[in-house]
């Protein structure tokens, strides 16, 4: 459009179309604007002033309803912790004193809970133990213990527990609070609900003549764990105690309201009407507050509530802080301001023509600089566009039109939300509500419907037009592609995840590792000594029963300890080519009878290539993957199937898997086991392969954890597939191999073998020297024992008659590799046989090639010993 058309001359008035008329009008509007502003202020002066009162009424009710909630909060912490306190009870046979004490340490309670007297514990005694507990009370170093007030009881409640245990709470210790009334009703109540109760204001026990204060008392009841609690009678049979906190009411309100809202005064009653006795406090009367003489609220406002057991009442009434706060008296402002205002819109109505005519000259330059806008726009490669506030487009750019495949005109109309994923659709809205004048753009990136279908990523900078009032009248949009950079962050993100979980595994399993070294070195004098104590004894005698026994126990802690060695990936013992589906076959009726509830199915692909891998752990693996499954199913009817088959994995793929970091890609041969249970959570499933995570009522969290371990020790993974109420899907991941090997049939055993000469025993632990010693003896042996590498060394070469030497790999020092590297330094042909809690895989690929001349691994028995020292002889 030419700009001659459009720019007046210098100093001329802008001609517009029926401007005579309007210039009469514009006469006239300063008394009209005088007389209607004059009308209006006195109207909306009056409405003020009503508005005033119901502001007043309504901040009183919020202050007032923000008092009783913060109290009622902080009570409900105190709860809280008491059932935390109850938790450590149901959580064990018993709590000592040490573990509680501890336990309260642990809450930090005057930094976390201020104001709370206490957390103690009220043991129930029966009368015919009183003098029992009395006993291991003064047994605990309480010499001057005793149950008060006297006299005789159907039952006690004596305090034994109260932290902090300082000077003021050491003086409640023993104090029967079933024998007072107040603290009586409570308790009862609390034992008969389940649920906890307080007691009506009392003066506790620890309180002194100076700084003497009221206070409360929060009861949880304790129950026999072993005893049902359905009904009232049943609970007060399975009583066993009481979890406590007394609170002192003076500094539990200081605690609770650090600044104190000194503009509203208002009384609590732990009963649903105003008396003496039931007043737990009062504000102006607690807190000093000076008041006028003679004041007079202008009103009162009460509030009842049920909790904790009993009926609250909470009343309230303004001081006369709380009045000049709200701005009571600002209605005569008010009227002052209006007729300011009124001044003012005269004065504003005689420079309207002045205004119409800017007006008119803003609008033509704005239209300019539309048309400046639109070209920018046309020729931008960036997403360009324009929409109301609920969304409707007003303008889309060409590049914006050809992304979404449509014509601009197609889009003119069209809803931007429409295009929008509908989870981001709240985001967006959100967005465009926070838009306010003077404030920057607002950037966010949002998910949209791809044209092609699937859904690409935008980042959007979003600027707000705004009219004379300050509302929202337009949206100016500018937007780029970030699909890939979106992609490559999720990617990014996922492979951090996966990073930090190996690491995770990993520390778990070098802790788990270490673990299970230890327990057997404990082990191994445990199993000898039963061992050589049972070939000792006749098989009549009376201790040998007791001997298996132990030995059973201790062969279960072994078997544990393996458990341990396969999460930590030490655990392959015996390494073959084996055939899954044969493997599964064989184990059918066993599987069968540990899932009794379930239909088992078997669908084996055939053939099936074989896998390098140790049979005993791909039979715990197999088991322990059945024994989940019919957990999940429980006691309903369900399935369970067992798949195999082989499939080729790429890198891509083994992102997927859990281990795959440790995965080449190639071909794996996989075992599926599949339920129809309960499924899991996503919680859940990220903690499953933690060892000691469980959700069974007796597992002991360690099965999943071996399985975790042993699939990591075979360079296998692992995939999950669950959905609660949609059952579970394992698969187990194996590199393959050819075909599986002939079974080879073991060689006879001589057992009147007995050997003879030296032999060097080399470990750090005293019990192990002490009962490998022993063993030797037993097979004929002359021992030598060293706690050490530098004595190992020292003997042997006082000894150059010593046959073998039996030598522990893990000591503190001179470990087991060094002093081995040392003898052979010493005597190239000397004989060593290495000694471990890890496998033999582990140990001997260690010295591959070395001239190790045997393995055993700990704990041993003195039939394993006999074999290997028959076999290295």
């Amino acid at each position: 459009m030419p700009t001659d058309k459009i720019q007046p001359k210098e100093g001329a008035v802008l001609p517009l179309p029926g401007v005579s008329s309007w210039g009469k009008v514009v006469n006239l509007l300063p008394y009209l604007v005088l007389t209607l502003s004059l009308s209006m202020t006195l109207f909306f002066w009056h409405q003020y002033d009503r508005s005033l009162a119901l502001r007043f009424q309504t901040a009183f009710h919020d202050k007032s309803i923000e008092i009783m909630d913060r109290f009622l909060n902080r009570m409900l912490d105190d709860e809280q912790l008491l059932r935390g306190a109850a938790g450590l009870f149901n959580a064990s046979d018993s709590v000592t004193r040490d573990e509680w004490h501890r336990y309260a340490l642990s809450l930090s309670l005057d930094k976390n809970y201020p104001g709370l007297q206490g957390l103690g514990y009220a043991e129930v005694v029966l009368p015919k133990n009183r003098e029992r507990h009395i006993r291991r009370m003064r047994a605990e170093g309480f010499t001057d213990y005793r149950i008060w007030p006297g006299g005789e009881r159907s039952d006690y409640t004596a305090i034994v527990y109260l932290e902090p245990f300082d000077w003021r709470n050491q003086r409640a210790l023993g104090y029967d609070m079933f024998s007072e009334s107040n603290r009586h009703n409570a308790m009862a109540k609390a034992r008969d609900t389940g649920d906890a109760a307080l007691t009506n204001p009392v003066f506790l026990v620890q309180e002194t003549e100076k700084d003497r204060q009221k206070g409360v008392l929060m009861y949880l009841p304790v129950y026999d764990r072993t005893k049902a609690i359905a009904t009232a009678e049943q609970r007060r049979d399975a009583l066993t105690g009481y979890t406590y906190s007394p609170i002192r009411t003076k500094d539990f309100m200081s605690a609770t309201f650090p600044k104190a809202p000194l503009d509203i005064g208002f009384r609590i009653y732990t009963e649903n009407r105003a008396s003496d006795s039931a007043l737990l406090f009062d504000s102006v009367a607690d807190w000093k507050v000076s008041l006028p003489r003679n004041y007079v609220p202008e009103f009162k406002t009460s509030r009842t509530v049920k909790r904790f057991g009993r009926d609250w009442l909470f009343t309230f009434q303004p001081l006369p802080t709380f009045a000049r706060e709200q701005g009571k008296n600002q209605s005569r402002s008010y009227l002052a301001g209006g007729l300011v205002v009124s001044s003012l819109l005269t004065v504003i109505a005689f420079m309207l023509r002045h205004a119409h005519s800017s007006a008119v000259r803003a609008t033509q330059a704005l239209r300019e600089s539309q048309e400046r806008y639109r070209k920018i726009s046309e020729d931008s490669p960036a997403y360009i566009c324009t929409y109301l506030p609920d969304g409707t487009l007003t303008y889309v750019n060409p590049a914006l039109a050809k992304e979404a495949r449509m014509s601009q005109a197609e889009l003119a109309g069209r809803n931007l939300l429409d295009f929008v994923i509908p989870e981001y659709r709240p985001a967006l809205q959100d967005s465009l509500a926070g838009l306010a004048p003077g404030q920057p753009p607002q950037t966010g990136e949002l998910a949209f419907f791809a044209p092609g279908g699937g859904v690409i990523w935008h980042q959007w900078t979003n600027r707000g037009i705004f009219d004379a009032q300050g509302r929202l009248v337009e949206v100016q949009a500018v937007g780029q592609d970030i699909t890939e950079r979106k992609k490559a962050e999720e990617e990014r993100a996922r492979y951090e995840q996966q990073l930090l979980h190996a690491q995770k595994m990993e520390s778990l399993g070098v802790l788990a590792g270490g673990i299970a070294h230890d327990f057997n070195n404990i082990l191994m004098a445990i199993i000898g000594n039963v061992d050589l104590s049972l070939i000792k004894l006749p098989q009549d005698s009376p201790v040998a029963g007791n001997l298996k026994n132990i030995e059973t126990a201790a062969n279960r802690a072994a078997y544990l300890a393996k458990q341990m060695l396969a999460y930590s990936g030490k655990g392959i013992f015996l390494v073959e080519k084996a055939d899954l589906n044969q493997l599964i076959e064989e184990l059918r009726h066993v599987l069968e009878t540990s899932a009794p509830k379930a239909q088992l199915k078997l669908d084996l692909s055939r053939p099936l290539p074989a896998v390098e891998a140790d049979v005993n752990q791909m039979r715990q693996i197999l088991m322990n993957l059945v024994a989940n499954a019919a957990e999940a199913i429980g006691e309903q009817k369900g399935e369970i199937t067992i798949r195999t088959g082989s499939v080729r994995l790429d890198q891509e793929t083994l992102g997927n898997v859990i281990l795959g970091g440790d995965m080449a890609e190639g071909n794996y041969v996989f075992l599926e086991v599949v339920d129809t249970g309960c499924g899991m959570e996503e919680e859940v499933l990220n903690k499953i392969f933690d060892p000691f995570f469980t959700t069974k009522f007796t597992g002991r969290g360690l099965g999943l954890a071996a399985v975790h371990g042993i699939i990591r020790g075979h360079k296998g993974g692992i995939r999950i597939y669950s959905e609660p109420g949609r059952g579970t899907t394992f698969k187990v991941l194996l590199p393959a191999t050819g075909a599986a090997s002939a079974p080879v049939e073991a060689e006879p055993v001589q057992d009147d073998w007995r050997g003879e000469g030296k032999i060097l025993l080399v470990d750090d632990e005293e019990t192990v020297r002490n009962i490998g010693a022993r063993m030797l003896r037993e097979l004929g042996y002359t021992p030598l024992v060293a706690s050490g590498g530098e004595e190992a060394l020292a003997l042997y070469r006082e000894n150059p008659d010593v046959r073998t030497i039996l030598l522990d790999l893990t000591m503190p020092g001179m470990d087991g590799e060094e002093c081995f590297r040392r003898l052979q330094l010493l005597d190239p042909e000397v004989r060593v046989i290495m000694s471990s809690g890890f496998s033999e895989q582990d140990v001997v690929s260690k010295f591959d090639g070395k001239g190790l001349t045997g393995f055993i691994q700990k704990p041993y028995t003195l039939k394993g010993l006999k074999d290997v020292m028959r076999k290295t002889s």
